[in-house]
C-alpha cells in the first residue's frame, strides 16, 4: 500500500476505533486532528490522506475542517473520506468531498457507517475493505461499476430504491434508540 496519513476526530470513540484498526497496516500513519488546530499550514509528505470523522448534524467537525483547509498533500493522488456515524452522515460526506474538491484534491473513496452496516461489516472488516480499495485503486463513488450500462431512467430508479432503503434504515435506527431510552427511564 502507498503511504497513507489518516487524520481522525479523536473526540469520538468510533473514529478512534477506525484509527486503531488502520494502525495495523503497513505504511499507514494516524494523526489526531485536534493536534493541528493551531497550525496554519500542515505539510504532509505521505502520498495519500484520509479523513475519519463523525457527522455533526450534516457538518464537518471543526478540527477536521481545519485539516482540509490547511493540509498540503499530493493533488494527483486519490484520497479517502469516512463518516463513522452521526446525524445526516451523507450530507457531511458530501460537504467533505466538496471542500476537498475546492482545494483540487481528488476524493475517490467515500464511506459511511450506513454502507458498512448495509454490507454487515464490522470495524476490522470495514478498514480491510477501505485499505484494499485504496491499494487496488478501486473507486466507490456512485456505484460506477454496478450501473454502468443502465439508462438514465433505470439509474434514477435504482437511486430512488437506495434512498428508500436509507430512509428505512434511519427510521429503524431512530426507533431502536427511542426504545433504548424508554427502557432506561423505566
Amino acid at each position: 500500500m502507498k503511504k497513507l496519513t489518516i487524520y481522525y476526530d479523536d473526540t469520538k470513540q468510533s473514529c478512534r476505533r477506525f484509527a486503531d484498526e488502520f494502525l495495523k497496516y503497513e505504511n499507514v500513519e494516524c494523526r489526531k486532528a485536534s493536534e493541528y488546530q493551531e497550525q496554519r499550514i500542515i505539510f504532509d509528505d505521505r502520498v495519500r490522506i484520509g479523513l475519519i470523522f463523525e457527522s455533526q448534524d450534516g457538518q464537518i467537525p471543526a478540527p477536521v475542517l481545519h485539516i482540509i483547509r490547511r493540509v498540503v498533500a499530493d493533488k494527483e493522488e486519490k484520497h479517502l473520506v469516512c463518516v463513522t456515524g452521526g446525524r445526516r452522515e451523507l450530507q457531511a460526506l458530501h460537504a467533505a468531498r466538496e471542500e476537498m474538491q475546492q482545494r483540487a484534491y481528488q476524493v475517490s473513496n467515500l464511506y459511511t457507517k450506513y454502507i458498512f452496516e448495509k454490507h454487515r461489516l464490522g470495524t476490522a472488516e470495514a478498514v480491510a475493505r477501505m485499505a484494499e480499495d485504496m491499494e487496488d485503486g478501486r473507486e466507490n463513488v456512485l456505484f460506477k461499476e454496478k450501473y454502468r450500462g443502465c439508462s438514465g431512467r433505470e439509474f434514477r430508479k435504482h437511486l430512488r430504491q437506495e434512498i428508500k432503503q436509507y430512509r428505512k434504515y434511519k427510521k429503524a435506527l431512530k426507533n431502536a434508540r427511542q426504545q433504548t431510552a424508554d427502557r432506561g427511564k423505566s
